[in-house]
C-alpha cells in the first residue's frame, strides 16, 4: 500500500504539469481528424479495457462540466495532431496487466467538451510513459474540413 501511495504522489506530480502526448502509432497518420462517436465507436486502452461510445460520450459530459466549474480541475495536455487546440485530459479509468503493472486511462477534449482521443499513462523503467488508444476498426472520422 505504501509503494501504490508513493506511486501515486509521483503520477501526480509529474501530471500536474502540461501532458504532452506524441503519436507514435501513427493513429492520426492521415491527419488531424476526430472520431465520431456513433455505434460504430471503439476505442481500446492496452489490455482488456474497451470504450464504447456511450462511455466516451458519458465521461466527456462529465469532463465538461468539470471544465466548465474550474478550468484547472482538468490537466492540460498537447496532441502532436492538433497543435492548435486547447486540450484537456480526464481520468476515465484504471486497469492493471499481469507482469506490466497498472495503466491510468484518460481521455482528451477540447475547451467545448468534444473528444479527440484516449491515452494510458504507466510507469516504465525509465519513469513515466503515455500512450494513444486505438481505435477499433469501424470507427469512422470527422475529415479535417468537416470541423
Amino acid at each position: 500500500m505504501k509503494f501504490f501511495s508513493i506511486a501515486t504522489v509521483a503520477l501526480f506530480d509529474v501530471i500536474s504539469a502540461s501532458i504532452h502526448i506524441t503519436d507514435e502509432g501513427q493513429i492520426f497518420s492521415n491527419g488531424a481528424r476526430r472520431p465520431i462517436l456513433n455505434s460504430n465507436f471503439r476505442m481500446s486502452c492496452l489490455a482488456d479495457s474497451v470504450y464504447d461510445e456511450k462511455k466516451i460520450v458519458d465521461f466527456s459530459a462529465k469532463a465538461y462540466q468539470k471544465l466548465a466549474q474550474s478550468v484547472s480541475s482538468l490537466k492540460k495536455c498537447t496532441l502532436d495532431p492538433f497543435p492548435n487546440e486547447s486540450l484537456y485530459a480526464y481520468h476515465i479509468g484504471y486497469n492493471k496487466v499481469r507482469g506490466m503493472g497498472g495503466f491510468d486511462h484518460y481521455i482528451i477534449i477540447n475547451f467545448a467538451g468534444n473528444f479527440f482521443a484516449g491515452f494510458a499513462y504507466y510507469h516504465t523503467g525509465d519513469g513515466l510513459a503515455s500512450t494513444l488508444c486505438n481505435f477499433i476498426e469501424g470507427t469512422q472520422f470527422y475529415s479535417p474540413a468537416s470541423y
